[in-house]
């Protein structure tokens, strides 16, 4: 994205709306998971998701 990377987007829908954000992002550390729910995210999954058995 041009001008902000998802925490971002993140971070401004959350100011306007209280629509449900789930991330869906490579970035599977701990300490991105924190950071994308404390700036508002509802939900954090990591790729690559893997179907149940």
């Amino acid at each position: 994205m041009p001008k902000l990377d998802g925490y971002g987007v993140c971070q401004e829908l959350r100011k306007q709306s209280d629509v449900p954000i789930i991330m869906l992002t490579p970035l599977a550390d701990v300490a991105d998971r924190i950071t994308g729910l404390e700036l508002g995210a509802d939900d954090y999954m990591t790729k690559p998701i893997l179907p149940r058995n």
